[in-house]
């Protein structure tokens, strides 16, 4: 089962090749406002180092949000035109899953695994983990309460993403506990979590209405609504990539 796993959820860009699970070679960057220039680059230069052409894949697999909301977008707008070029089944994986399911796989297994995003202004998009099971569901959350209902599960904890960013809350309100708070260096994706979490992942059934989870509104839907305000918006503001 060959495999094209992208990232580009976040600031740092994944694309990785896997075979039967295997991670061959990947490609992970962490320049900002990047993703547009080298995704498609990466792409074609891992192939050429495996040998492999696109029609050789078997899947792919994109991480779905949440994150970056033109990143997202871009990774995704990628993976829906190969997937729908090839005709190859596409997996939609949760980005704060893949990064957390790569940390489980260092031994973490039987920990909580938390993973943040900032999303700024003390919001964050958290998710967290205890092997297969889903303790905390993916989602947009004020770093706070994440922290006090983490904290209730009174279980060591491993933190993933941008914990840095609140180490000191973090600190104080989960320390009492074994805790863990990964460099963003070591948060980077390395592609392990991704492609393991695509050996169960169902094939969207319908690539072209396929959206990125982005589990807020955009600061321009935002930013609409305070200037209409009582006006209805007919329809999402961001409805389609």
């Amino acid at each position: 089962m060959k495999v094209l796993a992208i990232d580009t959820s976040n600031q740092p860009l994944l694309v990785a090749l896997a075979e039967n699970g295997e991670i061959l070679g990947s490609f992970v960057t962490n320049k900002p406002k990047n993703h547009s220039i080298d995704l498609l680059p990466a792409v074609k230069d891992l192939m050429k180092d495996e040998g492999w052409t696109l029609n050789e894949l078997d899947q792919i697999a994109v991480a779905k949000g949440p994150g970056s909301f033109t990143g997202l977008r871009i990774g995704l707008t990628v993976g829906k035109v190969l997937a729908d070029t090839l005709k190859k089944p596409l997996l939609a994986i949760s980005s704060l899953q893949a990064i957390a399911r790569q940390v489980q796989l260092q031994g973490n297994q039987k920990k909580i695994v938390l993973a943040l995003f900032d999303a700024r202004n003390d919001n964050v998009f958290a998710g967290a983990y205890i092997d297969d099971k889903v303790v905390l569901e993916d989602g947009h959350y004020p770093i706070d309460e994440v922290l006090h209902l983490v904290a209730q599960m009174n279980e060591p904890v491993v933190v993933v993403g941008d914990g840095s960013h609140f180490e000191e809350m973090i600190e104080e309100e989960l320390g009492r506990m074994p805790l863990t708070i990964l460099s963003e260096e070591d948060s980077l994706p390395d592609g392990t979590g991704l492609v393991d979490l695509a050996k169960t992942a169902k094939p969207v059934d319908d690539v072209a209405n396929l959206t990125p989870a982005y589990l807020r509104k955009t600061q321009a839907e935002l930013n609409w609504e305070k200037a209409h305000q009582g006006q209805p918006l007919d329809k999402p503001y961001v409805f389609e990539v």
